[in-house]
């Protein structure tokens, strides 16, 4: 099975500075809005396709809003072209395969391109199915059926 880098918390010190502003934590009174440092990425850069991989995984899990709805499947087209052209091949939406409305090997083998492309740090979940197939064999004796 393959295994992806974790991704540490932050990330974004090692990305350029066009991919958004590092928030200092703050002190005093005010310390209570925001205790630690914080990284409110520049949606406008990372979305252009100019950006790091190290910048785009930085936006998508240190930031410190939630992540544009838009932005995954922008991701994906921009910054991973062989996971992106699995879909399209394939005749399967971002939103398909997002939501595992594909097949499992697909939808395994577009995450785990994605996740080489973007530096093979872990951005997207990945299920490798045969691995998932002998470890139930091997635990159950067999694949189970439901009659």
């Amino acid at each position: 099975m393959t295994t992806f880098l974790p991704i540490p918390h932050d990330l974004y010190r090692h990305a350029e500075p066009g991919a958004g502003e590092i928030l200092p934590a703050l002190t005093g009174r005010d310390r209570r809005y925001r205790p630690v440092e914080r990284f409110d990425p520049n949606w406008g850069y990372i979305l252009s396709g100019r950006a790091s991989t190290v910048a785009v995984v930085s936006a998508l899990y240190c930031g410190e809003l939630d992540v544009p709805e838009r932005a995954w499947p922008e991701v994906l087209r921009l910054y991973c072209p062989d996971a992106w052209r699995m879909l399209t091949e394939a005749e399967v939406s971002f939103e398909q395969w997002a939501s595992g409305r594909c097949e499992a090997v697909l939808g395994g083998r577009v995450g785990a391109t994605a996740n080489t492309e973007l530096g093979g740090y872990a951005v997207f979940a990945v299920m490798d199915v045969p691995a998932v197939v002998a470890e139930v064999v091997g635990t159950l004796g067999a694949i189970p059926t439901f009659s």
